[in-house]
């Protein structure tokens, strides 16, 4: 299940009924894994709400960890040549850069060039100071164990016509690019690795674990949640996701994240039932 948008109410709260229902889905033995573009950090503070252990993929696939242990599952890195070929592109368009960095154990998640006060940088981090770090250049302090490349602007377009242009570089062929919208902050362009999805992270956890995809409930609200729903047994598209995701994907919820939708859909299913 996604977080912002369908597990997370417009508060950004898991609603009281969404955390009875899913913990009770623990309690009876079922698998509960968080997907979300987060880092995992502030994904892990929601984790903690349930009584139990579950799963995190955070940075739209390239990390899955162990909540609450924190204990890494897989990753996927993009490379250098990659890294310097988006920043070099992405500069040259007028952008800062903003690099997410695997160094969760070492206190540090977010490389950027722009100051910490800076609005859009501030907004985007959640004010998080201590494991952000601003520096000159994020290629040199951050070429290794990079997860996601991102960019911000309130302008769209302008990030429509950077996408365009990092996808005729010759690196292009080692990466794929997400534009979506931050809630409350502003558009995100993300660059990851090419093979590398919710879906890819939760198709390598099933097979580890013996596990048939056809009986995977997902739930999600935007664009890059789409090859997930795709893929799972049920794939749900939130009542109050964007209208490309409800196009195209398999189910729809009756409820919004605002209206307990995860936890009412798998009751409607008869997923869990309760005397």
């Amino acid at each position: 299940m996604d977080l912002d948008g369908t597990l997370l109410d417009s508060r950004g709260r898991i609603s009281s009924l969404n955390s009875y229902v899913l913990n009770s889905a623990l309690e009876k033995g079922m698998r509960l894994v968080i997907a979300t573009g987060r880092r995992f950090s502030s994904t892990l503070p929601f984790a903690r709400e349930f009584r139990g252990d579950l799963f995190v993929i955070s940075n739209n696939g390239q990390v899955m960890r162990e909540s609450p242990s924190g204990a890494r599952v897989s990753e996927t890195y993009l490379s250098s040549e990659t890294i310097a070929a988006v920043l070099d592109s992405g500069k040259k368009e007028g952008f800062d850069p903003i690099l997410h960095v695997d160094h969760y154990e070492e206190g540090i998640d977010i490389l950027a060039e722009s100051p910490i006060t800076d609005p859009r940088f501030y907004n985007y981090s959640g004010g998080d100071t201590e494991r952000s770090r601003v520096v000159e250049d994020c290629f040199l302090h951050g070429s290794d164990r990079v997860l996601v490349a991102c960019f911000l602007s309130q302008d769209k377009t302008r990030l429509e016509e950077l996408e365009r242009k990092l996808l005729g570089l010759p690196e292009a062929a080692e990466f794929r690019t997400v534009l979506t919208r931050i809630h409350g902050v502003s558009f995100c362009l993300e660059i990851l690795e090419k093979n590398s999805s919710k879906w890819s992270a939760i198709s390598s956890f099933l097979k580890a674990n013996g596990l048939d995809p056809s009986g995977v409930a997902a739930f999600g609200d935007e664009k890059n949640d789409l090859e997930m729903l795709s893929h799972a047994g049920f794939g749900f598209a939130m009542k109050n996701a964007v209208p490309y995701l409800k196009e195209f994907a398999p189910y729809h919820t009756r409820y919004s994240n605002d209206e307990d939708g995860i936890a009412m859909t798998l009751l409607e299913l008869g997923i869990l039932s309760f005397p």
